[in-house]
This record gives C-alpha cells, sequence and structure tokens, in this order.
C-alpha cells in the first residue's frame, strides 16, 4: 500500500510538470493525488471501488479548494493533478483489450465498470466543488 501511496505521489507530481503547475505547487499537487489514493484504496474494500472513487473525488476537490486559498492559486493547480491518479485508465485500457480479443462479454463488463469509475470521479468533483463555490458565495454574500 505504501508503494501505491508513492507512485500517487509521483503521478501526480509528474502530471503538474507536464501541466506546467508552478514549480513551488508541484509537491501540494502531489499530496492531494497522493491523498486521493489512500482515501481510494481505505475504501473501495468495504464500500466498493465506485463508491470509494466518489469519496476520495470528493475529498480531492475539497482539498484543492482549500490549497488554493491557502496558497493563492487556481484551483485547477491541485485539482488536475491531484485527480490523476483517480482516472481509471488501466479500466479503459483493459476494455480496449477485450474488444479488440473480440470477448464482447468481458468487455462490456469492464466498459461499464470503467464508466462507473470515470462517473464517480466526476461526480465527485462537481459536487464537491459546487458545494464549495454556494457556500463561498453565501459567506461573501452576508457581509
Amino acid at each position: 500500500m505504501v508503494t501505491q501511496i508513492l507512485v500517487g505521489f509521483l503521478g501526480a507530481v509528474t502530471f503538474s510538470y507536464i501541466y506546467r503547475v508552478p514549480a513551488k505547487q508541484r509537491i501540494y499537487a502531489g499530496v492531494v493525488g497522493s491523498m486521493g489514493w489512500t482515501i481510494f484504496l481505505t475504501m473501495r474494500n468495504p464500500w466498493g471501488e465506485p463508491l470509494g472513487m466518489f469519496v476520495a473525488a470528493i475529498a480531492v476537490a475539497v482539498f484543492s479548494e482549500l490549497l488554493a486559498r491557502k496558497r493563492q492559486q487556481p484551483v485547477l493547480v491541485f485539482l488536475i493533478p491531484g485527480v490523476i491518479p483517480l482516472v481509471p485508465g488501466g479500466k479503459a485500457y483493459l476494455t480496449m483489450l477485450s474488444f479488440l480479443r473480440e470477448d464482447y462479454t468481458e468487455a462490456l463488463v469492464s466498459l461499464v465498470s470503467t464508466i462507473l469509475l470515470a462517473g464517480a470521479v466526476a461526480a465527485g468533483v462537481i459536487i464537491a466543488s459546487s458545494t464549495f463555490r454556494i457556500y463561498s458565495r453565501t459567506k461573501y454574500l452576508r457581509r
């Protein structure tokens, strides 16, 4: 598990480099990515992969919002690299491989799983970001 967390950190840092995240923010982006992956790893066994992915995506989005305000950076500086470890790329690869091998039953099962996981990530990010924005706007309007 420690190896997977480190790989999640390195994946987020690498993608933050590719996306030209400012150098001082890359470590923070890596922390967000490894935190999200850690949450997914701990939640997937008791709750299942889609729900674990959903909870991890919510945590990544909330932590990115908080970190963006603390570090005075755009949210996407932390959100995009933080979500990268959660992207079900391996499952998408297995889906395509099953289609190419003409194993359509396995391909459809894998496709549904991939769509469910990707949807869980998207829904988690959207719900957390929207809730955070509504809360921030309400707090701002009260002033």
